[in-house]
């Protein structure tokens, strides 16, 4: 059946075409909402068909929904299925014909590690394992007996020999020590001739979303791009910030009522949990959080005893789970100890700690700390002085980056956690 025939007036256009918009948006958010769009994530074909079908089977109740209450807005002659079916099919063969050519040539280009270290192992787990990245490793350049699963072609004094048998594309140096080390006349014959050279913590950066902590040098950050907090995006951030939470606090404010009840019914202590935090530059504030452990007969404010999981309440593990426990921040929100998105906030008793261990990790106490940042959708929570070193990457990344735009990308991201109840890690 032919969506318009010649003779339908335009607004009958106009009409069919918001129709397709709907099922195209819902579509979209389907994709987001099942990671299509994420390549981080597995994305072999079982994967991705798992994923087609538990998205395309979301948009079909979304829609059954939508034309449930808005009957005008049906598709004639039961296109809507129809597309989504289609959709399936397309969506699979063109991912699939993707994921087969991406590493192949002529479609990929040749990458030649400069390094043995942990840098370059996870540069070429990268590789290897992104379906979106044209990229195929031929090997590594680097010092004998280096713990690196890349295949090794020879030392530092071999690279004129390795680029002239493997002609690569692109180099990417992740030299833990270059001093003495760096061939840099060849690097720059090899720039001359067209072969792109990189440098691995700009690299790692863009293909992570974080920064590369543990090899990073001083220099990098002081010279390189990014952490310019401008005054215009700064204020607009805040007033994003002061404006969301004033609107969250009005709009949830019967919510908010039922669950201080409720912690109040389930066990005896306060409504509210009361915690001293670090904010920005230093300065010390009291965070305000729903209760959802029981009270402890001893002191647990160390490192790690906040979170023992023995004592969290099963009213307590819902809030945990849908980040209901967060609501009273926006009252640190208005109050201006946070903004929405930002690096979240440390216990005072934690930072000297973590500071005297992890490197730049004061730096993230440069900007506000948030309700939820990028460290938070991309993360999780931290339970280990490793895990709090891989989140510090998200928040440097996040501090390099920040702008009015991210902190939509990063609230976006968060609704899509909270719907569904799930923690990234």
């Amino acid at each position: 059946m032919a969506l318009l025939s010649p003779a339908e007036p335009p607004a009958a256009a106009w009409g069919v075409a918001a129709r397709v918009a709907v099922v195209t948006i819902v579509c979209i958010v389907a994709f987001y909402y099942n990671d299509l769009y994420n390549f981080e994530v597995p994305h072999d074909v079982g994967q991705l068909f798992r994923r087609l079908c538990r998205a395309l089977g979301l948009s079909a109740l979304v829609l059954a929904g939508v034309y449930l209450m808005f009957p005008a807005m049906i598709l004639a002659g039961n296109l809507a299925s129809y597309a989504l079916l289609l959709t399936l099919v397309s969506v699979l063969a063109g991912r699939v014909a993707v994921y087969a050519l991406a590493k192949r040539s002529p479609f990929s280009q040749r990458v030649l590690l400069l390094g043995g270290g942990p840098l370059a192992a996870e540069l070429a787990r990268q590789i290897r394992t992104r379906p979106d990245l044209a990229f195929r490793l031929v090997g590594a350049v680097g010092p004998p007996g280096a713990p690196s699963t890349v295949p090794r072609l020879g030392d530092y004094g071999a690279v004129v020999d390795v680029i002239r048998r493997y002609r690569p594309d692109r180099i990417i140096i992740a030299m833990p020590d270059r001093r003495g080390t760096l061939p840099v006349s060849d690097l720059l014959a090899c720039r001359i001739r067209g072969i792109k050279i990189e440098e691995g913590t700009q690299v790692y950066e863009r293909l992570t979303g974080r920064l590369a902590v543990e090899s990073l040098m001083p220099s990098t950050l002081i010279f390189g791009d990014g952490f310019q907090a401008r005054p215009l995006p700064l204020a607009t951030m805040r007033a994003l910030s002061v404006a969301i939470a004033f609107l969250t606090l009005v709009l949830t404010a019967p919510l908010i009522g039922l669950i201080a009840l409720a912690i109040r019914l389930e066990s005896r202590g306060p409504v509210f949990f009361i915690q001293e935090r670090v904010g920005l530059r230093g300065r010390r504030f009291r965070l305000v959080k729903f209760r959802t452990m029981r009270e402890s007969d001893s002191g647990a404010d160390s490192v790690w005893g906040r979170d023992n999981a023995s004592r969290v309440t099963r009213l307590g593990a819902v809030l945990r789970r849908y980040r209901l426990d967060e609501l009273p921040q926006c009252l640190n929100i208005l109050k201006g100890d946070m903004n929405l998105v930002g690096p979240r906030p440390e216990m005072a008793a934690n930072v000297a700690t973590f500071e005297a261990v992890i490197p730049f990790y004061n730096f993230r106490h440069e900007v506000r700390p948030g309700l939820t940042g990028w460290a938070q959708v991309k993360a999780g929570y931290s339970m280990s002085t490793e895990e709090v070193t891989r989140k510090l990457c998200y928040d440097l990344y996040y501090i390099k980056h920040m702008s009015p735009a991210f902190d939509l990308q990063i609230l976006v991201d968060t609704v899509k956690f909270v719907l569904s109840g799930k923690r990234p890690g």
